[in-house]
């Protein structure tokens, strides 16, 4: 296991606190089965109040956020030549010709309960923390919302590779 850095331990604090104002907040949501996007929508809105007071609070969080990519401002993300959608992302809005996107992490959110595939997710998330590819983004994270207990379970992108968070 890698050593996080400050900023990886900044950005983990912060998830951290989203996640605990949530299920304090928003139990409602996850047992009464509503849609994945609400739930993850409403969760984007804790992010944003996490962020503040944070190293980060000059980013934003989009969800769902599907451009960006290749040097261009409008230019749809591209995965194996195919459009991708992540349904989390913080970052700073729009390119800087000297220093690029500035994309700090994304998120895929799944309930649990419906036995999700997460194969593809998990593809992407290792390929978009890649420091190779284009995306660049610090860390990624996969939330399991999970119906039978208050807290969501996440596992960490850093470089391409899983961690347990747990670990850390």
């Amino acid at each position: 296991m890698p050593k996080l850095t400050k900023t990886q331990e900044n950005i983990l604090r912060v998830l951290n606190a989203a996640i605990t104002n949530f299920n304090q907040a928003e139990q409602y949501l996850i047992k009464n089965d509503l849609s994945e996007r609400c739930i993850c929508s409403k969760f984007a809105a804790y992010l944003e109040r996490a962020l503040i007071g944070s190293p980060f609070e000059d980013y934003v969080v989009d969800v769902e956020y599907n451009r960006g990519y290749d040097g261009k401002d409008n230019a749809s993300k591209l995965l194996y030549g195919k459009k991708i959608v992540v349904d989390l992302i913080v970052h700073k809005r729009g390119y800087d010709p000297e220093t690029g996107f500035d994309n700090l992490f994304c998120i895929e959110m799944k309930k649990e309960y419906i036995n999700p595939d997460l194969r593809f997710d998990q593809e992407r998330l290792s390929i978009m923390t890649n420091p190779y590819e284009k995306f660049k983004y610090r860390a990624g994270f996969m939330i399991l919302v999970k119906a039978d207990k208050k807290q969501e379970e996440y596992g960490l992108y850093i470089e391409s590779e899983y961690y347990n968070p747990v670990d850390y």
